[in-house]
């Protein structure tokens, strides 16, 4: 590293590359309308790793980008991690879930089940075809546990991101479509502590399943019947106006990061206790808090954590069994997302064009896979090249969700009318 190269130095050239730009090229490069920034933001962090600048400019990608360069921006990360899931869940009205009863309910568990055991059948037989696939601690059916569970994972921060891009927030479709999201995200939690004992061995790991399924709904009651109630009241005393002052967005985000805390200390990980963190602030503050929180976080905060994600992905242009492995592993979440969301959603009294839309939304993939692709890749059930081939299935899944979404919607219209 030259001498002139500081630490801090080193860190501001980081965080200016980071930040501004995959902006300036999903503004200035008519990339708007056809992707979502995060991904822009991936891509953009996979041009500036191994297999992009680390393959053409050695020398300078030692300098801005090694591995061990990184640790400064990984708290930044993950902050924008907690910070862009509980806005999130500010953007989803809980009392508009309930009563929806057992149709919410069954297109919620089809569209993380179906294509999970798709992905499942599918893992089971790239761990025949491709061994190097599976981690160093997997026999093939946990990797295709793991497989399926990758599959089956809908980005709830990323999907609300996109629905706030396309404006669809404020529509029903939009707030089903968190909602689904955010059954498909306990539910995966649960699956991923499963495949975490699987690995582990012995029946002391499916009984911390168990533990895990019991302290969860005990955290969902509390926070209904104490944090919720608790929450308002300071809020009210705070901001009895509707107006966020800085007390009160200290309160916000204090109970925030608590309930963050809670999760990771029960094994549900931290970004659903910042999107339930979100869903219980006061209705008549969620747009003001959004006003004072939302800019920041998506657009200073959240480039690091997608574009750190892209920086360590390391493609094999020559290796086949990676480029076979993310083209079955797209198509199965394409077709496996939308039939078991469209299906289920259009039995249960949705209209065609709202099911089919939220069927094109539910493939939604960026966060939540990466960070359950790096948790299998650590527990040794991918390998390196899974976890490659998965991250760029995961930009296409998540590149396609807007003009799926905006393409099957015209084509139901016309049908229509």
């Amino acid at each position: 590293m030259p001498p002139a190269l500081t630490p801090a130095l080193l860190f501001l050239v980081q965080a200016i590359l980071l930040i501004a730009g995959p902006f300036l090229l999903w503004r200035l490069c008519g990339v708007k309308h056809v992707a979502p920034m995060v991904v822009i933001q991936i891509l953009f962090g996979i041009a500036l790793g191994p297999s992009g600048l680390g393959h053409l400019a050695p020398g300078l990608w030692g300098a801005l980008f090694a591995p061990a360069s990184l640790a400064p921006l990984s708290g930044l990360a993950l902050l924008a991690v907690v910070f862009f899931a509980f806005l999130t869940g500010l953007h989803l009205d809980v009392d508009e879930l309930r009563g929806r009863g057992r149709g919410f309910v069954a297109v919620s568990l089809s569209s993380m089940l179906v294509p999970t055991l798709l992905g499942g059948a599918l893992g089971l037989w790239i761990a025949g075809a491709f061994p190097g696939m599976a981690g160093p601690k997997a026999e093939p059916w946990l990797f295709a546990a793991g497989f399926g569970i990758c599959v089956g994972v809908t980005a709830l921060p990323v999907l609300g991101a996109i629905l706030r891009e396309m404006g669809l927030l404020e529509e029903r479709v939009g707030r089903l479509a968190l909602g689904y999201a955010a059954v498909n995200d306990a539910l995966l939690w649960v699956l991923i502590t499963a495949v975490l004992a699987w690995a582990a061995g012995g029946t002391e790991g499916l009984g911390g399943v168990a533990a895990v399924a019991v302290l969860g709904f005990a955290y969902l009651a509390l926070t209904e019947l104490v944090a919720r109630p608790l929450l308002s009241r300071l809020l009210d005393r705070v901001a009895p106006d509707g107006r966020v002052g800085d007390t009160a967005v200290v309160v916000t985000c204090t109970a925030l990061l608590a309930s963050a805390a809670v999760t990771e200390l029960i094994g549900l990980h931290y970004i659903l206790g910042a999107f339930v963190a979100g869903t219980v602030v006061p209705r008549r503050l969620a747009a003001a808090v959004l006003d004072r929180l939302e800019h920041f976080a998506t657009l200073v905060l959240l480039p690091f954590f997608f574009t750190l994600t892209g920086l360590k992905v390391d493609l094999d242009l020559a290796a086949s069994a990676q480029w076979w492995v993310f083209a079955l592993a797209t198509v199965t979440t394409l077709v496996g997302k939308t039939l078991g969301t469209a299906i289920p959603a259009r039995l249960t009294g949705e209209s065609w064009r709202d099911s089919w839309r939220l069927g094109a939304l539910m493939p939604c993939k960026g966060l939540m896979e990466v960070i359950v692709l790096t948790i299998l890749l650590e527990a040794g059930v991918l390998s390196g090249a899974c976890f490659s081939a998965m991250v760029l299935m995961a930009v296409t899944a998540t590149a396609l969700t807007q003009p799926m979404t905006v393409l099957v919607g015209r084509v139901a219209r016309v049908r229509v009318a």
